[in-house]
């Protein structure tokens, strides 16, 4: 069976970010708080028991928002390589894979040692620290690629300019964001919520540029 490869990237980025996006919010201690409260960021007891009691769901989402997130990065490539390729954007586009590749690897890695602690393959809860630690460099590097590549298509015609700047500014809050919770990790919960409407927003403009592809 012949796919179309464009029209397949193009639903990678439309089903990939909105996989990892509401995978993301119902994971135990995540923002709607499901399984019980959200324990504080730097409380790897309760996180851990968290996780324990909603091992089910833990490890469900941490595989559906690898998975989502994969689906997005092949998406991001496609488009970067293919679709920019010798047109306005494209030196920029090239340059926001990198950092997008780099966040989600390592956003594979933190997700695993997630699943790991709560299937009790692990269970020392300080993986949850290192877990931490990999999150923020993730979310540093996706947002500054982020930024990259919204201002890439604000050069182009696939998606509505205003949306590619709107675009620009979330990834811009969890660029920042992530450096304020990596030298204040207390506040990694608030931080948590801008990340999750800037994800929003950032998946918005995705689905977009997919949509755009699969015309």
């Amino acid at each position: 069976m012949n796919i179309d490869a464009k029209k397949m990237a193009g639903y990678c980025l439309i089903i990939g970010p909105l996989m990892a996006l509401v995978s993301f919010f119902i994971q135990p201690g995540g923002i709607l708080g499901i399984g019980g409260s959200t324990p504080e960021p730097l409380d790897f007891v309760a996180g851990k028991n968290l996780a324990v009691d909603n091992s089910a769901l833990a490890i469900i989402t941490g595989i559906l928002v690898t998975m989502g997130l994969l689906k997005l990065l092949s998406g991001i490539v496609f488009y970067a390589n293919n679709v920019m390729q010798n047109g306005d954007g494209y030196g920029l586009g090239r340059v926001s894979m990198p950092f997008f590749m780099a966040a989600v690897i390592g956003w594979t890695i933190a997700n695993g040692m997630n699943i790991a602690l709560a299937g009790e393959i692990v269970t020392d809860e300080n993986i949850l620290g290192v877990s931490f630690g990999v999150n923020i460099i993730c979310s540093i590097a996706f947002g500054f690629g982020g930024i990259i590549l919204a201002l890439a298509t604000s050069l182009r015609n696939e998606v509505n300019k205003n949306l590619s700047y709107l675009a620009a500014i979330a990834a811009a809050g969890v660029f920042l964001s992530n450096i304020l919770v990596a030298f204040s990790p207390d506040s990694g919960n608030t931080i948590q919520l801008i990340n999750g409407v800037c994800f929003i927003v950032y998946t918005v403009y995705s689905m977009a540029i997919g949509r755009a592809l699969i015309k």
